[in-house]
């Protein structure tokens, strides 16, 4: 084969080696081979649960467990999957060798691997322990959701009863006013519009309003009426025979602005003089025309009616017959609406008055012509500037001369060549205006002045203001239209009660437009009725009313006639008649409105859109209505309307209050319908904040919520209590209704919240707690009881649950946390006050508290029958012992989690006295319990280890040195990571934290128990420390596993310290182990402050090439003789003796019988500046008991830093004055460590003598 081929080969099986397995790893220990033919199966999504699980809080089960948890256990998590790594595979062909036998790397990782912790618990398992107590804790927990569900229901209900028919008004006492006419008043109102529309005025309005064929306005108004044709056209035959109407021009000079001036002072006196001028007459800006002139007499407005010949042959008139039906008081004059600037007695022309010394003058007075040609005749008007009194204005006072139209023609002409030729008065300007241009609707605007011949010279112009009326021909001026105005609104009641009744829907949809022909015939009747725009907009307002209150109607279009009713309020002046007319039209609406009000919840629901927009109208109506000046002049007396919109809501709600209770509530009985109420209430509530409160607060700036809310409360309030003082009973069905009731209360009373801040409202419900706390207490005396029986009945039915991605633990822990959870969330939808909540809550700890630490003595008493603790080993994991730690560390974390449950943070700010103390103890004392039989189940896996750690870290300890570090500790890894593995996988990870750091503090304990062994020097290995303190650092490396075990805090434990202390301690030489020592001592000596051996006063200082040392007095020695004295003296020694070689020791005199003696003497150590500064030097003082037959007895030591002497510590060289030195106490101390780990060390040195001198020495100074 060529080597092109032998590569092609193995290039091909490399590729085929890298096909993953779909097992990648096996879980046993013993086989590493490849699991490609186990047939497993790679788990699909559907069956992987979610590592949040399905539970409200995390790591425990839902509220309510549901069943079916067996398939989801057949689903491990892939994490335990590589956890055994499998072995490379072998390649066929392969170049590689195989390499020497090593450590694997993967062993200080793969024994800890981490796992998500909570989804190891089957939170879904069913033991049906539920079924023992028939769910009692279950069935308060489901009260929420009860609650949420019936108020839902209450919300479909109301929704559907919204959409269903309109809710009469009479139910509810709102009678409708019928103020139809009789038959007699309804022909002569039919007559009165047939002749109306007979004799119609005015050309068409612009843009073709109110232009309809007499036909089409006959036609409607015979439908209006629902007259018969035969009747029709007799009613029209009486209306033809009627005498027309006379045809009134109303015209008011308004002002004129750009005239010439006439005098020297720059201005001009100007006047008006206008008339009606017939179309054959002579005219001064126009051309002469033919004379067409038809024959006609002016009849002055100030004529009586004695100059009227009326036959008694005459037809009954129309207007004197249909005054029969509306009656006026006798007596009643109406003001003249003439000329308000001018009391000239003419006849034919009217004049203005005189506006002096101005160019734009503003007269604004008024006149009235009678007309009798309106297709032919003009308004004439002129425009002259006064000069003296007998000039044009007193020429019109001659007017009443003048007889017939001839006559007034002449005149005209007369009063022009007067102009011209004797008058003083000088021609401003004139405007000549054709009546049959006016239109029905009126005329007003600027008019251009015109010139009387080519030769005059005007400018400027004048605005007007004309519209046409009628009156009856009575020969005398009627300016009283008292009559039309009830024509008027009677006629058009009537349209509207006929638009009503051709109606399909509800007539509060209908929108209040009437079509043309009725809008025209009211046009019509308005103009030759002459009435003003007050008065048309006051009679449809009235005529809108009464249909009103007969039958309901838009409010919107109420709000309309009301805002034409004000925009025309400051046009003219109202009688006393009409006032007291539309007052009670206002009064009678405000009444109406009110009485809905009073009942609105039913008449405008709040899921119903429409009817809402009806109500926001109806508000907006008594808003306008409140700020009208019409309604206030007519009204003067009444009371402020937004008054009397709250007395109508506060009427209206008990009202309402009790139909709720009577309809719902149980006759003399307060059972479970007393729920339904309070959930109703509630729901009202609800849409009274959102729907209700923002249309009466935007419109009329009322809080109804305020007012409504405030009723409710006390009303409320009396029903709760007399619902609690019922006869009370301890069953599950009665508590039940007794929680659900403080359910409902309880969010009736958080409804507070939306109140205005500030203020006393002095409300009953938010102290509803304080009514069902008894009741509360004693369910929760009660629960203690069942949730005890409940943890017994859990243990009795429960069951392992093992599974390939579960720690192994029973139901029965399950079902204990789920108790809890049932108990920690019905506690939190109760929202009890947190100030108050604290002895309830106490209760409460005191239950969770007593079932959970019942549950851990029944699991540790069973874990103790079966001889658990008396088992000697060698370990093994067994399943009872990590269910019952699994099954506690289960209860322990939801204990744990109860400070954050209950919100402790905040109790705290609000408990008062001890109580948040006795809280916190409850707790702590129970975690506390809970972790001590955990730990003490745990601890037990040390001492099981302890032989077979001894073992292999013997074999560790005391391998040759030709067998690598990491091969000797192969054994001890080997075992530690089967072992550890198998915890890891059979624990919850909090469990096997708890674990590892009793195995490492044991490991470490046979490394030190290996590194002190009783072998002499002679045998130890060269390398047998060093290899030991590199172990160490492999030890702390695996169980560290890249951070997935222990931490490094926990590692570097007391223990740690200490064995790798004296790993170093055996690394160091002699000299420099005793150089330790000292140090150690020097630090003892800073940190000491026992005086039981007495203290030391020495003075010590460099001086130039010398250290002068001063021992001055010591006190409080220890008595070493029997005659209760001693005989000190005090050795001085420079240590260490490697930097003061040449330095012997010095002492003092020995002083006899005394424990404060004086010493006072100085030594002088010849010594350089470099070696006092050395590190570690230091003055050593031994106090010493002088004994003549036996050995010295030590007294105590004590030790000096050179560093910190002077001339040593500053730069000087020296101590010029060195009595001024304070003295330096030192404490003597005495060595009370036996065990002190240098000592033990050196020890151990047997063949150095140095060594064992040392220690010699210092066995003698160990205290008694």
């Amino acid at each position: 084969m060529s080597f092109f081929s032998s590569l092609q080969e193995y290039v091909s099986n490399s590729v085929a080696g890298l096909t993953l397995s779909p097992k990648r790893f096996s879980l046993s220990r013993n086989d590493t081979g490849s699991g490609s033919g186990s047939g497993a199966e790679s788990p699909t999504p559907s069956t992987v649960r979610s590592s949040s699980g399905d539970s409200n809080t995390p790591g425990f089960p839902k509220v309510l467990p549901a069943p079916g948890a067996s398939p989801l256990v057949q689903s491990r998590r892939s994490t335990l999957d590589s956890l055994v790594p499998a072995p490379p595979v072998r390649r066929t062909a392969s170049f590689r060798q195989k390499s020497p036998k090593a450590t694997p790397d993967h062993l200080k990782r793969t024994f800890c691997c981490r796992r998500l912790s909570w989804p190891d618990i089957d939170h879904q398992v069913v033991s049906g322990v539920q079924e023992v107590d028939s769910s009692y804790f279950e069935s308060f927990t489901a009260l929420s959701w009860k609650q949420e569900n019936q108020r839902q229901a209450i919300k479909k209900m109301a929704e559907k009863a919204a959409m269903e028919a309109h809710v009469m008004e009479s139910e509810f006492g709102i009678t409708p006013i019928d103020c139809c006419l009789s038959q007699t008043e309804r022909e002569k109102l039919y007559i009165e519009m047939l002749y109306t529309i007979a004799n119609t005025v005015g050309a068409p309005a612009p843009g073709g309003q109110y232009a309809h064929y007499k036909e089409d306005l006959y036609l409607y108004g015979q439908q209006a009426f629902d007259v018969p044709p035969d009747r029709h056209y007799r009613m029209l035959h009486l209306a033809g025979e009627e005498k027309p109407p006379i045809v009134v021009l109303s015209v008011v000079v308004l002002d004129a602005e750009g005239l010439e001036a006439k005098d020297a002072n720059g201005f001009s006196d100007p006047y008006c003089m206008l008339g009606i001028q017939p179309v054959a007459a002579p005219s001064s800006p126009q051309p002469p025309a033919p004379p067409t002139l038809s024959a006609r007499t002016l009849s002055d407005v100030c004529e009586t009616t004695n100059q009227i010949n009326l036959g008694n042959h005459e037809k009954l008139r129309k207007h004197h017959s249909f005054k029969l039906s509306f009656k006026r008081k006798d007596g009643r004059v109406r003001e003249q609406r003439d000329s308000i600037g001018t009391a000239l007695p003419a006849k034919f022309i009217r004049a203005t008055s005189v506006k002096p010394h101005t160019l734009n003058p503003r007269w604004n007075e008024k006149f009235r012509f009678d007309i009798d040609d309106i297709n032919n005749d003009t308004l004439h008007l002129d425009i002259w500037d006064h000069d003296d009194e007998s000039s044009v204005l007193e020429a019109v006072s001659k007017l009443n001369e003048v007889r017939g139209v001839r006559g007034l023609g002449r005149f005209f002409k007369q009063v022009c060549q007067s102009a011209r030729q004797s008058s003083q008065d000088d021609f401003l300007g004139c405007v000549n205006i054709p009546l049959q241009d006016i239109p029905s609707t009126g005329l007003e605007g600027w008019f251009t002045l015109e010139a009387r011949s080519q030769r005059s010279s005007v400018q400027g112009r004048i605005r007007l203001k004309m519209w046409l009326s009628t009156r009856e021909n009575r020969g005398c001026a009627d300016d009283d239209n008292w009559t039309e105005l009830m024509q008027h609104e009677a006629l058009y009641a009537a349209f509207v009660d006929y638009e009503l009744r051709n109606w399909s829907r509800e007539t509060w949809t209908w929108s209040g437009d009437l079509p043309g022909p009725a809008l025209t015939i009211l046009h019509q009747h308005a103009v030759q009725g002459d009435l003003s725009e007050l008065q048309t907009a006051m009679a449809r307002f009235v005529g809108a009313s009464r249909t009103y209150l007969k039958t309901s109607l838009d409010p919107k279009w109420m709000l309309q006639l009301l805002t034409e009713v004000e925009h025309a309020w400051g046009t003219s002046n109202l009688t006393r008649e009409e006032e007291m007319w539309l007052a009670e039209s206002f009064n009678a609406m405000l009444e109406r409105w009110l009485h809905q009000l009073r009942h609105h919840r039913q008449l405008f629901p709040a899921l119903h859109a429409p009817s809402l927009a009806r109500l926001e109208y109806l508000l907006r109506c008594l808003a306008h209505l409140s700020t009208m000046k019409a309604f206030w002049k007519c009204c003067p007396f009444n009371k402020e309307i937004r008054g009397e919109i709250v007395a109508a809501i506060r009427k209206g709600t008990p009202e309402w209050f009790a139909l709720m209770k009577n309809s719902i509530l149980t006759p003399n009985e307060y059972d479970a319908s007393f729920i339904d109420f309070c959930s109703e209430i509630y729901y009202h509530l609800h849409h009274g904040l959102s729907h209700y409160h923002p249309l009466f607060e935007g419109t009329n700036g009322i809080p109804y919520f305020s007012v409504v809310f405030k009723q409710l409360d006390k009303l409320m309030s009396d029903e709760v209590v007399a619902f609690l003082n019922q006869q009370e009973s301890s069953g599950a069905g009665y508590m039940r209704l007794i929680f659900s009731v403080y359910l409902e209360v309880k969010d009736l009373a958080a409804f507070n919240q939306n109140l205005p801040s500030g203020g006393d409202h002095k409300l009953l419900l938010p102290k509803c707690h304080e009514w069902f706390e008894p009741s509360v207490s004693c369910w929760l005396a009660l629960c203690k009881g069942k949730a005890l029986q409940r943890v017994r009945a859990a243990v009795e039915m429960q069951k392992i649950c093992d599974g390939e991605k579960l720690v192994k633990h029973n139901s029965s822990a399950v079902d204990v946390v789920a108790m809890f959870c049932q108990l920690r969330d019905f506690w939190r939808s109760l929202q009890w006050p947190r100030a108050q909540s604290i002895p309830l809550l106490s209760q409460l700890l005191d239950c969770i508290c007593s079932a959970a630490l019942l549950y851990a003595d029944i699991i540790y008493q069973a874990l103790t029958e079966s001889g658990y603790f008396e088992k000697l080993g060698p370990f093994k994991v067994t399943d009872d012992m990590c269910i019952a730690v699994n099954n506690m560390e289960y209860v322990f974390k939801f204990i744990s989690l109860l400070a954050n449950y209950f919100d402790f943070l905040t109790l705290e700010t609000v408990a008062i006295d001890n109580q948040f103390i006795v809280l916190t103890n409850q707790l702590e004392n129970c975690l506390g319990q809970l972790q001590l039989r955990i730990l003490d189940i745990l601890q037990k896996v040390g001492p099981l280890m302890q032989d077979s750690l001894k073992k292999t870290m013997f074999h560790l300890a005391w391998s040759p040195d030709s067998l690598p570090i990491n091969e000797a500790m192969e054994p001890l890894f080997e075992y530690l990571h089967y072992h550890l593995q198998a915890l890891n996988i059979a624990l919850l990870p909090q469990n096997f934290q708890r674990v590892l750091p009793e195995v490492w503090e044991y490991s470490l304990a046979e490394l030190n128990v290996q590194m002190d062994g009783n072998t002499s020097g002679e045998e130890i290995p060269p390398n047998f420390h060093e290899r030991l303190h590199v172990a160490l650092e492999m030890m702390v490396s695996f169980f560290h596993a890249d951070g997935q075990g222990l931490s490094m805090e926990v590692l570097h434990s007391e223990n740690y310290y200490h064995v790798e202390q004296r790993l170093q301690y055996h690394r160091t030489d002699t000299e420099t182990l005793i150089e330790k020592f000292y140090s150690q001592r020097l630090h003892d000596q800073l940190t000491t402050g026992c005086t039981q051996y007495g203290a030391l006063a020495v003075r010590a200082y460099f001086n130039h090439d010398s250290l002068c040392v001063e021992v001055l007095q010591a006190r409080d020695v220890i008595p070493l003789d029997p005659n209760g004295f001693s005989d000190p003296f005090v050795i001085i020694e420079l240590l260490p003796t490697r930097v003061f070689p040449h330095c012997n020791e010095q002492q003092t005199n020995v002083h006899k019988k005394t424990l404060h003696p004086i010493f006072d003497e100085c030594f002088e150590f010849s010594v350089t500046l470099e070696q006092c500064r050395s590190p570690g030097a230091m003055i050593a003082f031994t106090v010493m008991d002088h004994d003549v037959l036996t050995a010295n007895d030590f007294a105590g030591e004590a030790f000096l830093s050179l560093g910190t002497i002077p001339g040593v510590a500053d730069n000087s060289l020296g101590v010029d004055n060195f009595h001024g030195l304070k003295p330096v106490d030192l404490i003597l101390m005495q060595q009370h460590q036996r065990n002190q780990p240098i000592l033990q060390i050196l020890d151990f040195r047997t063949t150095d003598r140095y060594a064992q001198d040392f220690v010699r020495k210092q066995k003698l100074r160990f205290a008694n």
